[in-house]
């Protein structure tokens, strides 16, 4: 198993799902130092969630199989603080921590995810019924109608799953599982329960 150093930025409840983009706004000190070391070393950032309310001492936990992308844009201003937008990669399992101060770095393996492409009819089907479920929550939230309509093109999308998941706020713990999840149809499953869960819930 080949394994690469990536360091990992813990914020509560932020995952980065693959084919997303997350902007981030880096002011604490040493998030400042990651992002340096980050840019030093090829871009990569992880992204590792834990549960909002988490209450202890120096760096939050970090789950086994995180995501990870590339940092496609960096503003720097003018106090040190800077804003970033990261691309999400894929994700990684955590194999061992190198370092835990004064940010994580971890040796990780990547994991590979199935992609949208040439699926079985059943599985379309699926992921068509997950975009009418997930209209019905943005309509109900009052979201702004160029979202709704962007959701037709998500047919197309590679990770239409992620896309999805990262879109709509639900509990911790199932979010981990859809981004741990590399298989498609196992994916559309776990996510198909949520949004039935919450459509019932309107």
């Amino acid at each position: 198993m080949s394994t690469f150093p990536l360091p990992l930025f813990p914020l509560p409840d932020v995952f980065l799902f693959p084919g997303m983009f997350l902007p981030l706004h880096i002011f604490e000190p040493r998030y400042r130092m990651l992002l340096d070391f980050c840019l030093e070393n090829g871009g990569e950032m992880g992204m590792a969630p834990y549960p909002k309310g988490w209450t202890g001492n120096g760096l939050p936990p970090i789950p086994e199989v995180v995501g990870f992308g590339h940092i496609i844009q960096k503003e720097s201003l003018p106090d040190g603080r800077s804003n970033i937008i990261l691309e999400g990669i894929g994700t990684a399992e955590i194999v061992s921590l190198s370092s835990t101060e004064p940010f994580y770095i971890a040796q990780v393996s990547r994991r590979e995810h199935e992609r949208n492409k040439n699926v079985p009819t059943e599985l379309k089907e699926k992921i068509e019924e997950l975009i009418v479920l997930t209209k019905r929550i943005l309509l109900a939230e009052g979201a702004e109608e160029d979202l709704i309509l962007k959701m037709n093109q998500i047919l197309s999308h590679p990770y239409p799953v992620d896309f999805i998941a990262s879109l709509i706020y639900f509990d911790f713990k199932t979010k981990q599982r859809i981004l741990e999840t590399t298989h498609l149809d196992t994916k559309a499953d776990l996510l198909k329960q949520v949004l039935m869960g919450l459509n019932l819930g309107e």
